[in-house]
C-alpha cells in the first residue's frame, strides 16, 4: 500500500512537532520542579532561622509548631548527636544523619532539603527536611540546649504541586499536538494542492492535451512555483512543437501530392515518347524532338530527387565542404554565361555588378549550386526585366546581392518561404523551370553551412532582393567575424529555385 505523499508530510511534520514538545516539557518540568523544590526548601529554612535566631524556649517552639501545623509543618529538635528531644524523647524518630552531616551541623551548616522516612503510626511517612543547627547554653534550662532542629512537611505537599504541574504541562502539550496537528495537515494540504494540479497537468498532456495553464503567479515564490513555472514553460513549449508539427506534417501532405503531380507529368511523357519510339510511331523529323523531351523530362525527375537528397544530406550535416578561397567575380561571371540563355527565353537580362578583385572563401561547388538556384528563382519570377548580380567586400565579409523586378513577395509570406515543402503559389508548381518547394530550403541550409547568413528584402510588384554574407578565410582562421545585425527584412516573395543539373549530378 502506498505512502501517500501527504501523509508523509503530516507525519513528518507531526513527528518533529512532537518531539519538540516532549523535550521542552521535559525541560519545563524539570524546571518547575526545581522552582517548586528550591521554594519549600527556602520557607522550611526561613522558618528554621526565625526559630533559632530568637532563641526560643521550648514553651516557644512548641506554640510555633502549633502554628505551623495547620500547613503541615512539623519541628523536631535533636541534641548533637542525633538523640530527639523535642516533641518526643524517644529514639525511633533519632535524626538519621551520617557522621559527616553530624559533624557539618556542629559547624554551623544547615542541611538542605531531602527526604526523610518517620514511622507514623505503623506506617512510614515520607517528609521532605531541612537541618538547621542550634548552639545553645546547656546552663540556661529554659532552652534548649546544643543540637539542631529540622524542618519537615509530607512529601505529598511537594509532590502534589509537581503533579498540578505535570498536568498543566500535559494540557498544554495535548492543545499544541492538536494546533500543530491542524497546521500540519493544513500545510500539507496547501503543498499537496500544489502536486496534484500538476499530476493533473501531465495527466492532461499524457492524454493530448497541450493548452494546459497552471497558475504561476508570483503569489508562490518557493521551489513548488519555480516547479509549476517550469512545467508551463515545458508545456507551452510541448504546444508549440504540436502545431509545428502539424504544420510541417501539412507542408509535407502538400509537398508528397505536388511532387507526385510533377512526377507523374514528366512520366506520363516519357512514357508516351519512349512508346512511340518503340513502335516507330514518329516520323523521322520528330524523333530528335522527341528525345530532346525525353532528356528533358529525365533532367527533371532527377532535379526534384537531388534536392531531396541535398537537403536531408546538410540537415543530417552528412555533407563536407572543400572551403577555398575563389575569385567571386569569375563565379559570378560564369554563372551568368551558364543561365543566359534560360534569361532570354523570359526576356530578362542578367547583369554583373561586382568588382574584378572581389574574393569568396566556401566551396565551389555548393556556392554555384546556392547562387545558380537563387538566379533561377529569379527568372522564374520575372519577365522582362533586369537580374542583377551583385557583389561587394564589407570587411571580413563578402556580400553577394541576387535583384530581379519580378512579382515580389507577400510580406505574411516572407518567414515561410525558407520552409522545406513550402510553396508560395501553389499554381505556379508546374511552371516552365519547375517547383519542388524545397530550393530555398536547401540554399538557406548551406549558407549557414558556410557560416553566413541570407535574408530577403522584397515588395509587391517591386521585385525581390536575396543577400548573402559570407565569412572570408581571415575570419574562420582566428578572428571572429561579427555579423552587424540585419536592417528589418521586408517581406517577400520566395520562389522555389530548381537546382543547377551540373552542381546535382556532381554531388549524387
Amino acid at each position: 500500500m502506498r505512502f501517500r505523499f501527504l501523509w508523509q508530510l503530516i507525519a513528518g511534520f507531526l513527528l518533529v512537532m512532537l518531539v519538540t514538545l516532549a523535550l521542552s516539557a521535559s525541560r519545563i518540568s524539570n524546571y518547575m520542579n526545581q522552582q517548586i523544590h528550591s521554594e519549600v526548601e527556602t520557607r522550611l529554612l526561613n522558618y528554621g532561622s526565625n526559630i533559632v535566631s530568637n532563641n526560643f524556649s521550648r514553651e516557644d517552639i512548641k506554640k510555633v509548631d502549633q502554628l505551623l501545623a495547620s500547613d503541615n509543618i512539623s519541628i523536631q529538635v535533636y541534641l548533637a548527636n542525633g538523640s530527639i528531644i523535642y516533641p518526643t524523647y524517644r529514639q525511633e524518630y533519632r535524626a538519621n544523619l551520617t557522621d559527616s552531616e553530624l559533624r557539618a551541623i556542629r559547624q554551623g551548616q544547615n542541611l538542605p532539603l531531602r527526604v526523610t522516612y518517620r514511622p507514623d503510626q505503623g506506617k512510614i511517612t515520607r517528609l521532605a527536611t531541612v537541618y538547621l543547627p542550634l548552639n545553645r547554653q546547656a546552663s540556661d534550662s529554659a532552652q534548649f540546649p546544643a543540637g539542631f532542629i529540622s524542618l519537615s512537611e509530607p512529601i505529598e505537599n511537594l509532590e502534589t504541586r509537581q503533579q498540578e504541574v505535570y498536568n498543566n504541562i500535559i494540557f498544554s502539550f495535548g492543545i499544541a499536538t492538536a494546533i500543530g496537528l491542524g497546521i500540519s495537515v493544513a500545510y500539507a494540504l496547501f503543498q499537496t494542492r500544489k502536486i496534484r494540479r500538476l499530476q493533473q497537468a501531465t495527466r492532461q498532456i499524457t492524454a493530448g492535451n497541450y493548452d494546459v495553464q497552471l497558475d504561476i503567479s508570483n503569489k508562490s515564490r518557493d521551489e513548488f512555483g519555480d516547479l509549476a513555472h517550469d512545467f508551463q514553460v515545458m508545456t507551452d513549449s510541448l504546444a508549440k512543437s504540436r502545431e509545428e508539427i502539424k504544420r510541417q506534417e501539412t507542408l509535407r501532405r502538400q509537398f508528397m501530392m505536388d511532387a507526385a503531380h510533377e512526377m507523374r507529368t514528366p512520366l506520363t511523357t516519357m512514357s508516351g515518347v519512349i512508346e512511340g519510339l518503340q513502335y516507330d510511331i514518329f516520323p523521322e523529323p520528330q524523333r530528335k524532338r522527341s528525345l530532346e523531351l525525353l532528356a528533358t523530362e529525365t533532367q527533371r525527375l532527377i532535379r526534384l530527387v537531388n534536392e531531396n537528397l541535398d537537403y536531408e544530406k546538410i540537415r543530417t550535416n552528412q555533407i563536407s565542404l572543400n572551403k577555398q578561397t575563389l575569385k567571386a567575380y569569375d563565379l559570378l561571371c560564369q554563372i551568368r554565361t551558364q543561365l543566359t540563355a534560360k534569361a532570354q527565353e523570359k526576356g530578362d537580362r542578367i547583369v554583373l555588378d561586382a568588382p574584378e578583385d572581389l574574393l569568396i572563401y566556401g566551396d565551389r561547388d555548393r556556392l554555384v549550386q546556392i547562387i545558380i538556384n537563387l538566379v533561377t528563382n529569379a527568372i522564374q519570377f520575372s519577365e522582362n526585366s533586369d537580374i542583377t548580380l551583385w557583389g561587394r567586400q564589407d570587411g571580413v565579409f563578402t556580400e553577394l546581392r541576387i535583384m530581379d523586378q519580378g512579382i515580389g513577395i507577400d510580406a505574411k509570406q516572407i518567414e515561410d518561404i525558407w520552409e522545406r515543402f513550402y510553396k508560395v503559389d501553389i499554381s505556379r508548381k508546374n511552371t516552365k523551370f519547375g517547383e519542388s518547394g524545397i530550393g530555398l530550403a536547401v540554399v538557406k541550409s548551406l549558407v549557414e553551412a558556410h557560416g553566413g547568413t541570407i535574408r530577403v528584402e522584397s515588395e509587391l510588384g517591386q521585385g525581390s532582393t536575396f543577400i548573402i554574407r559570407l565569412p572570408l578565410e581571415a575570419a574562420e582562421s582566428g578572428e571572429q567575424a561579427q555579423e552587424p545585425a540585419p536592417n528589418k527584412v521586408k517581406k517577400n516573395l520566395g520562389s522555389f529555385l530548381i537546382g543547377n543539373k551540373k552542381a546535382k549530378s556532381e554531388d549524387k
